[in-house]
């Protein structure tokens, strides 16, 4: 998948900007604080209609606008598709596709995009939410029918709650949500099993050989062995569920179920989150991206784009070089650094210059 170019209005510290992209590495460099971050976040919102740091649209805007206006041409499978996102205040976001206006759920089934960054580290140090985001982002893009699994769960675990707050009995609608709630629970199974090879190897090659694990916790509780069916997890999710039942009552909201899921990583032998260092959290941070973007490049047989906000700020130059190698093949990739862009990635691609929401082809 390659973005040919891109035009942006009013987004972020953008007025009005143009640019044409390679293929390979395109590069862009500036002081902090110049817009660099934003420039990869206008990219991710132009592929997929949401901000990868999940910034609500009113926050993307550009300061004193009331609107702002993504438009770019994305190429998959040779066919170039027009595509536009735009956002007025005080009404909903407006998405199109070659003229044509459609769901957002409609990006997320033709394109996608993997993004990495220092904001990344809050997926090992922070809160499940965190965690979660992580999944459903990255998940929605693997699985149509994930997302869609996704939205009818949380359409039904709202009635549940409104029942629960009325001190009405919450009983008919869990069957609704234990179909959808396992299914959820299913793909994040699967794919979290999938992502677990390609995360390890990645943060073996990238730290040099230190372990690092991974393990989904779900709130249902869930057989040990890793072979249950679908029926298995309902049965689980609904004895969960009956033994939960005072407690949801008094506290009057729905706790077990994927909307309070987790994930378990392990550093060096110990729990990655109370503690792994810095580094250790930008590592792997680093390497569950690069496994989500071999993931979906397998799973769906075109390569993300890839989006890498200053990785290498925290890494030493043998962390750099290991983790430059294992980009292995990519069709497109942009790369921010506010110090000296890596020779390597200089040999096939471009440099652009950001300084005051102004991109400059320097190359």
């Amino acid at each position: 998948m390659i973005i040919k170019n891109i035009r942006i209005d009013n987004f972020r510290n953008f007025t009005s900007l143009e640019s044409d992209f390679t293929p390979g590495a395109n590069i862009f460099f500036g002081d902090n604080g110049s817009g660099k971050t934003n420039f990869l976040e206008s990219v991710f919102v132009l592929c997929l209609g949401r901000s990868q740091l999940g910034a609500a649209d009113t926050i993307l805007m550009k300061q004193d606008a009331d609107y702002y206006r993504l438009e770019g041409t994305i190429e998959r499978d040779e066919r170039s598709r027009a595509v536009a996102v735009a956002y007025q205040k005080g009404y909903r976001k407006k998405i199109t596709v070659d003229g044509v206006t459609v769901r957002p759920a409609e990006l997320f089934e033709n394109f996608c995009a993997v993004s990495t960054g220092p904001e990344d580290s809050v997926i090992l140090s922070g809160p499940p939410s965190s965690r979660r985001t992580f999944l459903d982002m990255y998940l929605s893009q693997l699985s149509p029918r994930y997302l869609s699994e996704l939205t009818d769960y949380h359409r039904v675990l709202v009635q549940k709650n409104a029942a629960l707050k009325n001190e009405m009995d919450p009983s008919p609608f869990e069957p609704l949500l234990i179909s959808h709630g396992a299914r959820v629970m299913t793909h994040r199974i699967q794919f979290l099993n999938a992502l677990r090879e390609r995360a390890v190897a990645y943060y073996g090659e990238v730290s040099r050989g230190e372990d690092f694990d991974l393990k989904y916790q779900p709130s249902v509780n869930l057989p040990e062995e890793n072979g249950f069916s679908l029926r298995e997890i309902e049965r689980a999710f609904q004895n969960t569920l009956d033994e939960h039942y005072d407690k949801e009552a008094y506290l009057k909201s729905a706790i077990v179920g994927p909307h309070r899921d987790d994930i378990f990583f392990e550093t060096a032998g110990l729990p990655t989150r109370q503690f792994g260092s810095q580094g250790q959290w930008r590592t792997a941070a680093i390497a569950l991206k690069l496994g989500v973007y071999h993931l979906l490049k397998d799973k769906r047989g075109a390569a993300p784009i890839l989006l890498l906000d200053e990785i290498f700020a925290e890494l030493d130059n043998k962390r750099r070089d290991h983790l430059i190698k294992s980009f292995g093949e990519f069709s497109q990739l942009f790369l921010t650094t506010a110090s000296e862009p890596p020779p390597q990635l200089l040999t096939n691609g471009r440099c652009y210059k950001i300084a005051n929401g102004v991109l400059e082809d320097v190359s």
